[in-house]
């Protein structure tokens, strides 16, 4: 394929790979744009276009490229901002909020940039910097309707006391923003601040009812199906197992890099994450989202749909050749030294593969008192992927599911792959946890990753806060004022 790629000129790689990521073909897809980016075609704004398609089959360098060319043709605030956002999804925060530092110079009551710029300083632990900006932004006169970003933020990062003045502020902003459609999601984002408030505030009835109104009205356009995802869980146990293991293709992979850290939202993930890559030999961690790219070429993660993706002249390879490009990708995302923590959401949904792929990589798996995880995932505003958390019945049905994933990997997986650590038992023996975690890992034990929240990086998950703090108990406990208020929730989650 190398010497027909010589042969092509920008324009004509860019359609293939078009046509090889349409056919689920990454590799192919990679190979294509980085022929295009070779050729440097005058594509124009067009070059937008191939970051965007670079960026989702995990090829951060070319993306970024391609950024960069897209800004050069169209210099203008938007693809500047855009180029800050790339930065900052693909791990370069610091990067991402210099350029939006420099926009926000040339464009100082620009909201959108002022915002990322806030979000970036969050990120890095410049609480007082972020602050400053959130405030900034409430300020300006065009954002009479669209300050609830910025309220969210800040709500995130402070702690609100009784008669605290930005209460009222965000009160007086909801009412002007009502109830209509149009405004929907404003209200969404700004109920979620303000049941932050109340909660701080012990105004638990207040605080109930703005986080429940926000979830109906997610709910309301979410195509989430519940009964779709108990299907999948069904299929998974029941037939991934280690008679099905054995009949597929084995990897030749033997990198241990990765470590995966397992677990429902918050569950404590980002928390042993941090205490990872406190270590000398671990160089980073995050949400990477690596895996689902490097494995386009399988259809799904049901036994049945693995089954499907084998046929054909390289299914045999197929493990080793999705392993090479996760690996691949771990490279151009954080370098090609030191251990990785990659916790993405959902991937003891696909851990089966994973395990096939990369047999040497060690799990980690956080468990934690039920109610305390649906109280935190129901009170909590996910972006994107998570819709099971806008309903409490749904809630309740998915840890179900996840509680048969669990049983199932305990038993199927080797057991020196997979450690179960209880969130709970690690808050009150963390030096105990720490070292067994290390152990399992296959590191020694050094003396700062007891002051994990010391380690200076960027935190871009919803737990920013809590892992620059030394371990406490609180949190796991919060839930109980609102254990009557939960009772859709267990009624889903034990079958009653």
């Amino acid at each position: 394929m190398t010497d027909a790629l010589q042969t092509l000129d920008g324009a004509q790689a860019v359609n293939l790979a078009v046509q090889a990521f349409q056919a689920r073909d990454r590799d192919a897809c990679a190979a294509l744009l980085a022929q295009a980016i070779r050729a440097d075609p005058p594509l124009g704004a067009k070059w937008g276009a191939v970051s965007r398609m670079a960026a989702t089959i995990g090829e951060a360098t070319l993306a970024l490229i391609a950024a960069r060319r897209h800004l050069a043709a169209v210099p203008t605030a938007e693809t500047q901002l855009a180029y800050a956002q790339l930065l900052q999804q693909t791990g370069r925060t610091a990067e991402g909020r210099d350029q939006a530092a420099a926009l926000v110079r040339q464009r100082p009551n620009d909201p959108a940039a002022l915002h990322f710029l806030a979000t970036a300083q969050v990120q890095l632990g410049k609480a007082e910097e972020a602050e400053a900006i959130l405030r900034r932004i409430m300020a300006l006169p065009s954002v009479a309707f669209g300050a609830e970003n910025a309220w969210h933020v800040l709500a995130d990062m402070k702690t609100f006391a009784e008669a605290d003045p930005d209460v009222a502020a965000m009160e007086a902003l909801l009412a002007r923003i009502g109830t209509g459609a149009e405004r929907r999601e404003s209200r969404i984002v700004l109920l979620y601040a303000l049941g932050k408030a109340y909660d701080d505030q012990g105004r638990i009835d207040d605080a109930f009812a703005a986080f429940d109104e926000a979830a109906r009205l997610q709910k309301a356009t979410s195509d989430y199906d519940a009964d779709l995802a108990d299907r999948f869980v069904d299929a998974v146990v029941g037939g991934w197992d280690r008679e099905f293991m054995a009949r597929l293709p084995a990897s030749d992979s033997a990198s241990d890099r990765p470590i995966f850290v397992l677990g429902l939202p918050r569950s404590g993930t980002t928390l042993v994450e941090q205490i990872l890559v406190s270590h000398s030999e671990v160089t980073d961690g995050a949400e990477a989202n690596l895996f689902r790219p490097a494995a386009m070429a399988v259809g799904g993660y049901t036994p049945d749909e693995m089954l499907a993706s084998l046929p054909g002249p390289n299914g045999a390879a197929l493990p080793s050749r999705v392993a090479r490009a996760y690996l691949h990708l771990l490279d151009e995302r954080f370098g090609k030294t030191g251990r990785v923590v990659d916790k993405t959401l959902n991937q003891t949904r696909m851990l089966g593969l994973i395990h096939q792929c990369l047999p040497q990589a060690k799990f980690v798996w956080l468990r934690r008192h039920p109610a305390g995880i649906a109280w935190s995932c129901f009170r909590t505003r996910f972006a994107k992927g998570v819709d099971w958390t806008r309903s409490l019945t749904d809630i309740g049905r998915h840890f179900r599911g996840e509680d048969r994933l669990w049983a199932h990997w305990t038993a199927v997986l080797p057991p020196e792959t997979l450690l179960t650590v209880p969130y709970e038992e690690l808050v009150a023996e963390p030096d105990l946890w720490m070292r067994r975690i290390l152990d399992h890992v296959g590191l020694s034990w050094e003396d700062q990753v007891r002051d994990f929240h010391k380690t200076d990086r960027a935190v871009t998950t919803a737990s920013f806060a809590q892992v620059r703090k030394p371990l406490y108990s609180k949190s796991a406990t919060a839930w109980k004022r609102y254990e009557e208020k939960l009772a859709p929730f267990f009624a889903a989650y034990e079958g009653r």
